[in-house]
This record gives C-alpha cells, structure tokens and sequence, in this order.
C-alpha cells in the first residue's frame, strides 16, 4: 500500500502546534481489508512508513465478538492483547494506538484524530453537549466521557450500529475530535470548517508564551519535588490564573487524558512562597507570580509546560460555551492507572 498521503497530512496536521501538542493525536488509512494506524508513541510530525502499523482489518473488528471481564484492569489488558493479534506478519515490534478500533469504525479511508486546544474547548465545556448540537446539528456525533479503550470503543460501535447515515465527525468529550473522509482535501474540509465556527464563537484569546524571569524560586521546588528541571510561565493568561485560589480553579483539574500523560493527575496552588517548600506535583500556580511546570529531563518539562499551556487555552475557550468542565475524578483515577498510558507515558520522556 502507498502511504504518501497518510504520510503527508500525518506531518502536515502534526507539525501545527495549535492542533496537535506533544505526541498527541493519530492517524490511519484503510485499503483492501488492511488499515495502517499510527504506532504508539510515535509523533505524526515526524511520520514516515515505519510510523504505522498494518493491520488486518477484519481481525481487529472481530474484537466485538469477544467477551470481556468487568474488571478494568483485565479488561484492558484482553484488549491490547486482541488489537496485537490483529496485527500483520512483520508488525510484532510495533503497538499501535490504542485508538486503533476506533479508526476501523469508520467506514472512510481517512480518519483524523486530534486534540486541538480550541475543539477541547467545547468538548471540556459545561454546555458542551448543547452547544455541539446547536452549531452542528446531526453533522457532529457527540459521545459522552466514558473509560477509554474498550469501553469507549464499544460505545462508539453502538452508536455507529445505530445511525442511519455514514459519521463523519465525532466529538468526544473531555478528549478530542475524529473526521473520517474519502479524500485528503475532504479531511481538510471537514477540520477548517469546524475550527472556523468555533473561531466565530470566541471572544477572547489566551496569550500563553512568556519570556519572563523566573523569580528565585526553582532552587527551593528542586529541593522539595526531586525535579531537576524547572519551566516558569508569567504570560498575561498565566497570570490571569495565578491572581488568586478562585481565580486558579478553571485550571486545577485535568481537561483531557494529555494533562494526565504529561503533567500528571494535580495541580498544586501556593499562596506564599513558603509553601514551596511542601510542593507536590508537576504544575504549580504560585500567587501573584504565574506558574511552574517540573520534570525529570528537559524534554518532561517542556512537554509539561506546553500542556499547561494547552490547559489555559482549553479554559478560556471553554468560556464561549458555559464554562470548563473537567474530568470526573473517576476518570483521572483511571488513566494513572491504565497500562496504556503509562507506556505512552515512559516513551515520551
């Protein structure tokens, strides 16, 4: 199979970093029984043939004829087990997304999947579900937070099973957006023209990129946390969060399974610089001051920063449509501890 346009709009989505952040997002093309997903861990800036994975399609899709425990854990573990079977021969070093089922779900050739900061803006929303239904009337599938992997899959299946026209775009909740098409240019289509409605609904833009001087304190969080590496973040919208412990809270919670993957499952508010010294996450909104994102290398705090960053977008976005809405601790608690994200997790560091 030629994969040049996979390849092609793999890197051209991938290498915007106001769709895709860090190793987020993926991509997949089907032909002749056979679908190639993006690999696990792999960016799609960077695409190139060894970026996917083939698998047989068919074999992947006969995961909903299995029977699954109800217990989370063995439950997933059966799933990566049966998405590695449907692998091809000469695909046994490679782990493709856990989003693979969901890729052969859609009947188009194309499918995209990505996490931009302005979609997580209806998608972590408190009106979000009215306001999908409102902009997009039936063009746009809305699922509801739900468990990823299986669960998420199953779901997806029964709603597809359901539907009387072939889905193009799905939104999932507190997650991200898939468009599947025929074409390339149809891919296209179906992102610019969502990214322009919900562009015609905001009213005010976060300012995220900061070149201010950290003020002294990143010795005394080395100290406490165990983190070598230390970002600082005085942007105006940082410091629109860091004005006080209410004024913080939109950002407090994770948005979406990336914050967890990349800056963990909290966030620490400081009032004072004396409580520094009890830090305790990855992320610290200090008072007055902005925010800290900490890591073990240089690459962890970067990545940590720039879902910082994300979150502030995806909470002021949200604002255009009721507010942020983040996760369900139920939710969180789930993701630090699915196997799935952990190896994302431990290879992008």
């Amino acid at each position: 199979m030629n994969l040049s346009s996979l390849i092609y709009f793999s890197r051209l989505y991938g290498a915007n970093t106001e769709l895709v952040t860090c190793g987020g997002g993926n991509t997949s093309m089907k032909e002749n029984g056979v679908m190639y997903v993006k690999g696990s861990g792999t960016a799609l800036k960077d695409a190139v043939t060894e970026s996917f994975v083939a698998m047989d399609l068919n074999k992947l899709l006969g995961i909903f004829d299995e029977e699954y425990p109800t217990e989370d854990a063995a439950r997933e573990a059966k799933f990566v087990a049966d998405c590695a079977k449907a692998k091809l021969p000469g695909q046994e070093n490679k782990r493709p997304s856990v989003e693979a089922l969901l890729h052969g779900l859609f009947p188009q050739k194309y499918v995209l999947h990505l996490h931009p900061a302005l979609i997580n803006g209806l998608t972590c929303s408190a009106n979000g579900k009215e306001m999908c239904e409102k902009l997009f009337g039936d063009s746009v599938l809305w699922v509801p937070a739900c468990r990823p992997g299986y669960t998420l899959a199953k779901i997806m299946k029964d709603i597809f099973d359901a539907s009387d026209k072939p889905i193009k775009t799905v939104l999932l909740e507190n997650h991200g957006v898939f468009f599947g098409a025929n074409t390339v240019d149809d891919l296209a289509i179906h992102l610019n023209g969502m990214m322009n409605v919900l562009n015609a609904m905001i009213t005010d833009y976060p300012q995220v990129d900061s070149d201010a001087e950290e003020p002294g304190y990143a010795d005394l969080l080395r100290k406490a946390t165990g983190k070598q590496f230390v970002l600082f973040n005085a942007s105006p919208t940082a410091l629109k969060y860091a004005a006080g412990k209410e004024a913080a809270k939109p950002i407090m919670k994770p948005f979406n399974p990336d914050q967890i993957v990349y800056c963990g499952p909290k966030v620490m508010y400081a009032a004072t610089k004396n409580a520094l010294e009890k830090a305790n996450a990855n992320v610290i909104i200090l008072k007055g001051k902005g925010i800290y994102a900490l890591g073990d290398s240089a690459k962890s705090a970067f990545n940590c920063m720039t879902l910082v960053k994300d979150a502030m977008k995806v909470a002021t976005y949200a604002e255009a449509f009721g507010g942020e809405k983040p996760m369900d601790q139920e939710l969180v608690d789930f993701i630090v501890g699915w196997e799935v994200e952990s190896y994302r997790k431990s290879v992008s560091k």
